[in-house]
């Protein structure tokens, strides 16, 4: 996988976590800090299974499963959106 195709796909994800963490700080209280707390957890599964060419953690080449979830929910637009 070409390294450039990926940081693009990466910083979109990171940037899509990002405003969904501040948009959910104005509305305060639950929504806010569940919204937080779902966010760091999909930047540090995201961290541990590393970068373009080779999955850390999956042993694989190219995009593991969890990054091909994760720009399928937060990149790509869901059916009916």
């Amino acid at each position: 996988m070409d390294e450039s195709w990926f940081r693009l796909v990466s910083d979109g994800v990171w940037r899509y976590l990002d405003e969904v963490v501040a948009h959910a700080k104005g509305e305060r209280g639950t929504l806010a800090r569940e919204a937080g707390r779902t966010a760091a957890a999909w930047r540090t599964l995201l961290r541990l299974h590393g970068g373009a060419g080779h999955c850390r953690r999956c042993r694989r080449r190219g995009l593991c499963l969890v990054w091909q979830v994760a720009i399928g929910y937060f990149i790509r637009r869901l059916p009916g959106q």
